[in-house]
């Protein structure tokens, strides 16, 4: 009698190899981790190169914001301010009865970022601002005005135009929410000088003759720059700037806040920390700071964006922020 040998598949193939051919538990769990580790060797290499994208984009917009301030400054002879006006000071360059770099304007809060819309391919947002709800946008005392000279400034016009929130004003890497009450946020802030919370809301020394390049009100021009634009922030980074401590609405300027921040604190000292100054409950300290790793990039008067890595001394760091060539700094410094 013939026995059929039941180790023998259709067509010749042998049970037993087969078998033998698929993974057994063991060996897949040996696969998975390799795999595993595989990817947590390479997750890194990935982060990296997505920061370096992040930090090229965002090098980018610095680059173009300096161009338009420099593309402002040969149409108009003169830099904008970093605030277009006052805010409740008479003295100095507020002795005047209108208190705004714009006719008409009474104590407007308006940045010098919204003045260079125009520069920065922004004409359309820009005349949504016009003509500067009679002459301001951000008074600083609306309710406080003898002749009501911007009395309903904030018009559904000029509210629509306050929540736009243009690319070239965020940086990728930064993880601010888009908006901090009515007014859209931004990623970058004019550089008023090295004085900063250490004296307080000083008319003179913080907000009208700081040694910066942005004032409110007052206009520089590139002869103001004693230590010559290679060698003086005009911008630079900021974060959280949907919070009360670190507040950066880029159509406002305000010292230690929005569009307008000082090198008084080291780079990337975290909001509410450092030298502080409580502003109406919390605590501003006006410093820059990034998302990037270890540092954060700002952009000279000529153009040039540069990663300054955050151990740089302090003392070339606010000697960076200054027009007034006092200090010896030098390429090789930072």
């Amino acid at each position: 009698m013939v026995v059929a040998d039941t180790n023998t598949m259709p067509g010749g193939a042998n049970r037993r190899s087969a078998v033998r051919a698929a993974f057994t538990l063991i060996e897949l769990l040996v696969v998975i981790t390799v795999i595993g580790v595989l990817i947590a060797l390479l997750m890194p290499a990935v982060q990296a190169a997505r920061e370096a994208v992040r930090r090229a984009s965002c090098a980018n917009n610095l680059k173009q914001i300096a161009l338009a301030l420099a593309h402002y400054q040969e149409a108009a002879g003169i830099y904008p301010p970093g605030r277009m006006g006052c805010d409740g000071w008479t003295g100095g360059p507020c002795s005047t009865p209108q208190g705004g770099a714009v006719p008409g304007s009474k104590r407007p809060g308006t940045s010098g970022f919204l003045l260079i819309l125009p520069q920065l391919d922004q004409d359309p947002l820009y005349r949504q601002f016009e003509p500067f709800a009679k002459g301001a946008v951000y008074p600083s005392q609306p309710g406080d005005k003898a002749d009501g000279t911007t009395d309903g400034w904030m018009t559904t016009q000029i509210a629509k135009a306050l929540a736009v929130r243009p690319s070239v004003f965020v940086c990728m890497s930064d993880r601010s929410e888009p908006m901090n009450g009515s007014c859209a946020t931004g990623s970058y802030a004019l550089v008023q000088g090295s004085n900063g919370p250490t004296y307080g809301i000083d008319q003179v020394r913080v907000k009208h003759f700081n040694n910066g390049m942005f004032l409110y009100k007052t206009m520089r021009s590139p002869t103001d720059v004693r230590d010559g634009l290679s060698n003086t922030f005009f911008v630079g980074e900021t974060i959280d700037a949907h919070t009360d401590e670190s507040a950066n609405c880029w159509s406002m300027g305000c010292r230690h806040l929005d569009s307008m921040r000082s090198t008084d604190n080291p780079l990337n000292t975290p909001p509410g920390t450092g030298v502080v100054i409580d502003l109406y409950g919390y605590k501003a300290n006006g410093a820059f700071a990034s998302k990037h790793p270890s540092g954060g990039q700002f952009a000279f008067g000529d153009g040039r964006v540069v990663y300054i890595a955050d151990t740089i001394a302090l003392p070339v760091y606010r000697g960076l922020s200054t027009i007034y060539g006092e200090e010896s700094v030098s390429g090789e410094d930072f």
